[in-house]
């Protein structure tokens, strides 16, 4: 869906996009800031970080980038 050539590798400002969740519901986005980690930016969005990883498709928790767009 997003042509990813590496899908372990995406860059600062890139958008990913998915499908499903519930119908109707509004897309929300969070932005990462240098600093930010996993558990800091569940906490702040009121959701789990095995949820940001799921709805991400995060394959490395720990490596997550100042600059990109996680939905949860």
């Amino acid at each position: 869906q997003n042509s990813l050539s590496n899908p372990n590798m995406i860059y600062i400002g890139q958008v990913i996009h998915f499908t499903g969740g519930q119908s109707g519901a509004t897309a929300r986005t969070y932005t990462v800031r240098s600093g930010d980690n996993l558990s800091s930016i569940a906490s702040r969005l009121g959701t789990t970080v095995q949820s940001l990883v799921s709805m991400n498709s995060i394959s490395n928790p720990n490596l997550i980038y100042a600059g990109q767009t996680l939905n949860y």
